[in-house]
């Protein structure tokens, strides 16, 4: 039974995408912010995103972190160590169960949540790193989630006991990408026989480089976003829909 906002048109592109799962052997997803949104985590670019209440220029950007890492810290308060509160959703499960049937060999993902392997994904790339970690930039002292968490609400800026400041690892823009899940995330894009990407608006590279990279090897492109993406015009085809509704019908088929 169709949802109510999903019309027969947009029934038929889901009904098609379904069939281009199944005939995969080797499915590769990119996600990117789009696919936590319905669990209450903000997207960036949206009317009520991130970037509508934070300054994208000083956010999570590296140089000035290192200027002014209180401004950072304020955003992690109200937005970031809350997560370990928030449950994986539909699309999160959906990709989990397509790894276990063996259909989905990776995800690839922007997102730094942990949201996927909440669900129960195995085998996933962080390309922008995830909050589970953090690390002094002056010594190097390791940091895990739930003692981050602690000095996040109890000091403005966290501060190791050598007197370094503790950055948890996530990338910032202006700090290169981890390189064993950039290159895992290369090598496994060019063995693809098709490359779904789902709620990324693909404008960060170099993640927007891999479903080209997918295309120059053969792989088919399919493109999950509400809205357009500079990528559409290399994609297979398109999906522009809520991606709970876009799992909702696929079971149904």
């Amino acid at each position: 039974m169709p949802v109510d906002n999903v019309s027969d048109r947009m029934i038929e592109q889901i009904k098609r995408l379904a069939e281009k799962i199944d005939e995969s052997t080797r499915l590769v997803v990119l996600t990117g912010a789009g696919v936590s949104t319905d669990s209450g985590i903000p997207d960036f670019r949206s009317q009520s995103g991130t970037y509508s209440r934070w300054d994208s220029s000083r956010v999570f950007d590296i140089d000035y972190f290192h200027r002014d890492p209180e401004y950072f810290f304020n955003y992690a308060r109200e937005e970031l160590y809350n997560f370990d509160a928030i449950e994986p959703n539909p699309v999160h499960y959906f990709l989990a169960e397509l790894e276990k049937s063996g259909k989905l060999k990776a995800v690839i993902t922007q997102n730094i949540d942990m949201l996927h392997q909440r669900a129960g994904s195995r085998t996933v790339y962080e390309l922008h790193g995830s909050i589970q970690d953090a690390h002094c930039l002056k010594c190097g002292k390791y940091y895990e989630y739930n003692t981050m968490h602690e000095l996040v609400f109890r000091e403005a800026v966290p501060v190791c006991a050598c007197g370094g400041i503790i950055k948890p690892d996530i990338v910032f823009f202006g700090e290169s990408l981890p390189e064993m899940a950039i290159n895992a995330a290369y090598n496994i894009s060019s063995q693809t026989d098709l490359f779904i990407t789902m709620g990324t608006s693909l404008v960060v590279y170099p993640a927007a480089s891999l479903p080209v990279i997918a295309k120059e090897n053969g792989a088919q492109l399919i493109i999950i976003n509400r809205e357009a993406t500079p990528m559409d015009r290399a994609a297979d085809f398109i999906v522009q829909a809520e991606l709970r509704d876009i799992v909702h019908q696929i079971s149904q088929f």
